[in-house]
């Protein structure tokens, strides 16, 4: 064979991309996967955390309006806000604060999720939310 022709086959060669999309999709397609579970998880946790803070409202809401409600009662509808919306694996904590001669009511929850990488390690994160709710004067 001649240099001519070798230098015409290794040109060749050098142009054929016949197998270069494969190759790099096997590559990338994974960790595209990956990061996309990932994003849909830590959405799904925000998700859950904004549901827990929009049943806390409601219920602080309610014990401003009965401030004999017991833990167990705003816990309970905490619980009824959350049936469809999250997780209902949830911590409620009940405060009463004065303030400048005011009363503030303050619910704190917390619950903890896993959030996973696919092809990786699963992590517990503990999410907390505070919602405080101040008692009408007289």
């Amino acid at each position: 064979m001649s240099v001519s022709a070798k230098r015409r086959t290794l040109k060749t060669l050098l142009r054929d991309t016949s197998g270069a999309a494969a190759l790099e999709f096997a590559l990338v397609f994974p960790v595209f996967i990956a990061l996309m579970f990932s994003i849909f998880q830590f959405g799904w946790a925000q998700h859950k955390l904004s549901s827990i803070r929009y049943a806390m409202e409601a219920a602080s809401c309610s014990w401003v309006l009965d401030p004999d409600l017991t833990e167990a009662q705003i816990e309970a509808i905490v619980l009824a806000k959350l049936d469809t919306l999250a997780d209902d694996n949830i911590t409620i904590d009940m405060a009463q604060e004065t303030v400048d001669g005011g009363l503030i009511y303050k619910l704190t929850g917390s619950y903890t999720t896993e959030i996973g990488v696919p092809f990786l390690a699963t992590y517990d994160v503990d999410w907390s939310t505070t919602v405080s709710t101040a008692a009408p004067t007289s």
